[in-house]
């Protein structure tokens, strides 16, 4: 197994449980990036300390890290967590989070942004947009009141987008988020049952290599 995908089928869905709740705090927005402070000012008044992850080129197709940039005038304190990453991928054996560029159908921000956002313990990312690429930060101090868990809708939600963009267990994604929600769950041949937080009930169904067919008899497509 590929070590980055394994380590995304660990993270994703409680990353993306954290960006869900991020993206409906800061609702309609307005982002001004301050290099000089790290701080990304909205215009909700909200103010929240980033670290600078990386670049996506939509002319070569391919991912920057932020540490690997040479024209690059980002201070060294806001390549910290970056930094930390390659770290963490050098000992754990994931190569791209160590190498300076990659191709995007290796790995894309958004995955690398899932991952980094678990394993820096971030309040999640954000994306911002330019002439010819995408700008990956990661937000801190954005979680300071409690972030309710998914609820079947919110699970299945978050789901569609990786089911569709990326080459994944859905099921060890599932029951990686089921063992670290510390929710009650059963397996039995193709199917995992499990009771959300909320008290709802999910059943899954899977194919022999452990896609997605049914959530409570209903296709993610």
């Amino acid at each position: 197994m590929n070590p980055v995908i394994s380590h995304f089928e660990k993270t994703a869905l409680v990353s993306l449980e954290k960006q869900d709740c991020l993206i409906r705090r800061l609702g309609e927005h307005i982002v001004e990036l301050d290099f000089d402070t790290g701080m990304a000012r909205f215009n909700s008044d909200a103010a929240f300390p980033f670290q600078v992850l990386g670049t996506e080129s939509d002319n070569s197709l391919t991912w920057l890290w932020g540490w690997a940039e040479e024209q690059s005038e980002v201070s060294e304190e806001l390549l910290r967590s970056a930094r930390e990453l390659k770290t963490w991928g050098e000992k754990e054996g994931v190569t791209e989070f160590t190498v300076p560029s990659l191709d995007l159908n290796r790995a894309d921000g958004t995955m690398l942004s899932l991952i980094a956002s678990r394993i820096c313990a971030a309040s999640g990312y954000y994306r911002d947009h330019y002439d010819g690429g995408t700008l990956f930060v990661l937000l801190y101090g954005a979680d300071s009141d409690p972030c309710p868990e998914f609820d079947r809708a919110g699970l299945v939600r978050a789901l569609r987008d990786p089911v569709s963009r990326y080459d994944f267990d859905h099921r060890k994604a599932l029951l990686s988020y089921f063992s670290m929600r510390n929710l009650r769950f059963s397996e039995s041949d193709d199917t995992v049952n499990a009771e959300l937080a909320g008290g709802e009930r999910l059943v899954a169904q899977f194919d022999h290599a452990g896609q997605l067919r049914t959530i409570n008899g209903e296709s993610l497509t």
